[in-house]
Order: C-alpha cells, then structure tokens, then sequence
C-alpha cells in the first residue's frame, strides 16, 4: 500500500493520445527555450516525470497542436511553477503574491511577457496565449476564472505554511484542493483540446458541479497519497496526514482509508451518472446531449489518466531537492 498510495478501480480506459512523442518532443524544446531546463539531467528528469503522458492521458483527443501546447504546459506546471512553491519561495506569501498577481495579470490582458525578468513568468505568457486561442468567450471567461483561482490557492497555502495552518476535515480541504491542482482549470480545457463546450446555461448545473468536485476528490487523494516521501519532508496540506492526525491511526490505516474514500467517490460518480445525468441528457436536445457526455469524458480521462500517470511517473520516488540552476525562475516576478 505504501509503493502504490491510495488504490481504487474504475470502470473506464485509459486512452492515450495518438501524438504523444511529437509533444515529448515539443515540450522539451519549448522548455529549453524558456530556460525552464538546464542540461541533460533536467531533461531526463522531464522524460522520467512522464509529463507528455499527463497531458496525452487528460486530452486523449487532442490535435497535434494542441497536444503539444498541453504537454508544454505541463512542463510548466510542474518544477519552473508547482516544485517552486514547495520551496523558500513558498514560505513567503508576498513574493508568492507577486507572482501569481504578475500571472493573473497576463490572463487578464493587464500585462505582457517584457516586463517580467522570470523565466516562469514569461513563459505563461507564451503559453496561455496558446491554450486559450480560438476559445469562445463564455469558455475563455471560465477558464481564467478556475486558473486565477489555482493561482490565488498557492498565496492561501502560503499563508497556511506561515501560520501552521492545518486542516481538520477533509471536505473543507477538498475545496482548497480541487484549486492546488487546477482541477476545474485543467477540465476547462478538455472541452478545447479535443471535447466538445458544455453550454454555459448548462455547466453550472448541480450535477455537473457534483461530477467535477468527485473527479477532483479522487485525483485528490491518489495524489496525495503518492507524493507523500516528498511532502513528509516540506510539509504543507496533504490528505493522507490529515487523516493521520484527525484518526490517530498509523500511515498504513490512513492509506486504507484514503483508499476507501476514493473508491467511495468513484462509486457515487458512476452512479451519479446513471441516475441524474441521464434524466439530464433527456431534457436536452442532442447537441446538448453530446457535449454533456463529452464533460464526462473529460472527468473520465482525468481520473484515470491521473492514476496510470502517478503509477508510472519517477517524480514521487523520493523527496525532491531544488536543484541550483533552477532557484531563479520565480525571481523578480512582480517586477
């Protein structure tokens, strides 16, 4: 239990995009050319991370292209933003501010990549450019909200770290975490990159809000359960320790029940989908009724894209140290 984190089954396939090494491959040169990779290690490290496979797991659909800009953003994601933050930088809420203000900004049109001496800074802005082109406005407005959102959740976190802030109950820290991760954010997107737009009058419903939140439970926990030799050492919020401490059982209880909780979600999931989306999908017209089945793809593939990702990635082997070269992507980014 300890190797393999939280366990669940699931009744759908992994599917995995077609153009999975031409993204590997773009990724890498996209990467290098931000100077968010240094020598041969840090690619390798990009490679064993399995990050093109996130993204060809979460948007089996995809075009070439946008395959390629999901496996940059991917890159991005992770050691030049996520690791960072696991890191001094995120001990220090107002330079975490700083950054995700200069971030929120350029969502938002406010500001553009020349004034920002980041790397990190300047590369989202290359990329959000991309990941939102030829969006339509209802879905653009969406994404930049769950986005901003994702960003806002790291100046929360860093704020926690400072404070000691621990949660107590697991559904008050679901809520935070459904933002750390970007769920909705990454959701969003599936409905560009290879899905099909939910309707706006239709993606506020009760069912879909509960669909997203379960999906993003699930990632939730399998996450955190794996990533735990790396956060045993930093700290901060994880699903497995709060179970520890809420329980006052041992490590190896706290995964059977983290377990337990996921497959409960999965379970509700699928039966949620049977019972309220179908009588949903008999309310609307076919169109509608294709994008609604389409959103659950999408929840779909990001479970289970999740789990197959986390089995195979080296990323949570042990606890990862910063390496030198990458200690200033972040610096002078509210600049």
């Amino acid at each position: 239990m300890t190797r393999t984190g939280a366990v669940f089954t699931t009744p759908w396939p992994l599917r995995i995009n077609p153009h999975l090494d031409q993204a590997r491959d773009s990724a890498l040169d996209w990467m290098r050319r931000f100077g968010l990779l240094d020598g041969e290690q840090a690619a390798q490290d990009f490679v064993d991370w399995r990050l093109a496979e996130v993204a060809a797991f979460f948007y089996p659909h995809a075009s070439a292209e946008d395959c390629c800009t999901a496996a940059q953003m991917m890159g991005w994601y992770f050691l030049p933003f996520d690791d960072q933050l696991d890191g001094e930088a995120g001990r220090d809420p107002r330079t975490v501010a700083a950054v995700c203000n200069a971030l929120i900004g350029i969502m938002h049109g406010a500001t553009g990549p020349q004034p920002h001496a980041a790397p990190t800074v300047r590369a989202f802005a290359d990329l959000w450019s991309r990941m939102v082109r030829g969006m339509s406005l209802p879905l653009r407005t969406r994404v930049a909200f769950n986005w901003a959102s994702y960003f806002s959740s790291q100046v929360t976190e860093a704020m926690d770290r400072t404070t000691g802030f621990a949660y107590r109950d697991l559904a008050d820290y679901f809520s935070l975490r459904a933002a750390t991760t970007c769920a909705f954010g990454q959701n969003d997107l599936g409905e560009k990159w290879g899905g099909t737009e939910v309707p706006p009058e239709l993606w506020h419903h009760p069912v879909l809000q509960r669909m997203r939140q379960l999906g993003a439970d699930v990632v939730a926990l399998r996450n955190d359960s794996m990533s735990l030799r790396h956060e045993d050492v930093t700290g901060g919020h994880n699903a497995i320790h709060l179970i520890q401490r809420s329980r006052g059982c041992t490590r190896q209880e706290a995964l059977v029940e983290a377990s337990r909780h996921a497959q409960q979600k999965v379970d509700e999931l699928v039966e949620l989908e049977e019972r309220a989306l179908s009588r949903l999908l008999r309310a609307v017209d076919e169109s509608r009724r294709a994008a609604l089945r389409g959103y659950a793809d999408i929840i779909h593939d990001w479970i289970r894209g999740d789990y197959e990702w986390e089995r195979i990635t080296t990323r949570h082997d042990e606890h990862r140290v910063m390496p030198d070269w990458a200690s200033g992507l972040l610096v002078s980014a509210g600049s």
